[in-house]
């Protein structure tokens, strides 16, 4: 769910959570929202993650600072960026989050190490595909500018489609880590994305099949949602699928899509999910 800014008033933070809240309640859904530390050290904002947790929803830990290149960062820092969120989320609920998200899919099996450390329950950091490398390296290419490097890796291709217990040498492996790995749900066999960012860009016809492919294969579902992809319209580079694209349509969207969802799956937080496997 995460967002970047540690401002107030924050229109994509503000505009887009009021709106999953009230479309959540409408479809009967519980979910986890992953928060930035420092986005509960706003009062406007405290109060509607306060709101979303008494509504029945999960805040899990997205870090603090919500730094891209989060798996360079020392162990020091990362510590200190997982502990802080961990006490400001305490705050509202009254326990320790027990799931971990990285910002910008840029997670490896030393952050496992250090989550499992820390007796999370979950991580939930991997997405299975090639498409974002790949767009990376396109875009490293022709932007002129800084170059990207975070986020997924190759080998993230041939990590597993669904929850699994994850290596400690190699976070895309299966192996014996006291935590579960639960990765975004992408497109069988094609290994692409297909949550809601992407849904916008292509269309429902894209979701449609997408999510066709993974009801059909018995695949459990991990989809996503981001913050951005319900706020009201803002003019900023990053948002770019978003040019074009008025609220009304994607709240339209997004009624669909959940409505697929709703209509063949139990939806329920992670944890609670988690807490069913293991």
């Amino acid at each position: 769910y995460g967002h970047q800014s540690s401002v107030s008033p924050d229109i994509i933070f503000e505009s887009s959570l009021r709106r999953y809240l009230d479309l959540f309640d409408e479809f009967s859904v519980k979910a986890t929202f992953f928060v930035i530390g420092r986005d509960i050290e706003i009062p406007e904002k405290r109060i509607l993650l306060k709101e979303a947790f008494e509504r029945g929803h999960e805040l899990a830990n997205h870090t603090y600072s919500h730094l891209f290149g989060f798996r360079k960062l020392s162990s020091e820092e990362k510590t200190n960026e997982i502990k802080k969120t961990e006490e400001l989320i305490s705050s509202i609920t009254g326990r320790k989050p027990v799931g971990f998200n990285a910002p910008g899919y840029d997670s490896d099996y030393k952050i496992i190490e250090l989550l499992t450390s820390n007796n999370y329950l979950y991580d939930s950091s991997i997405i299975p595909t090639f498409a974002y490398p790949l767009l990376m390296r396109i875009n490293n290419l022709f932007s002129g500018g800084v170059k990207r490097t975070h986020g997924p890796k190759w080998s993230w291709a041939f990590a597993p489609n669904k929850p699994y217990y994850p290596s400690l040498k190699k976070e895309w492996k299966r192996g014996t880590a006291n935590i579960l790995e639960v990765p975004c749900t992408t497109m069988p066999f094609f290994k692409v994305p297909i949550h809601m960012t992407f849904a916008i860009k292509l269309g429902y016809p894209y979701f449609k099949l997408s999510y066709e492919l993974v009801r059909k294969t018995g695949l459990s579902l991990n989809y996503e949602f981001h913050a951005a992809d319900l706020s009201d319209t803002i003019s900023d580079s990053r948002l770019g699928h978003l040019n074009g694209v008025p609220i009304e349509k994607r709240i339209r969207l997004i009624r669909k899509i959940l409505t697929n969802i709703t209509r063949d799956y139990e939806i329920v937080t992670t944890e609670n999910l988690v807490r069913r496997i293991l």
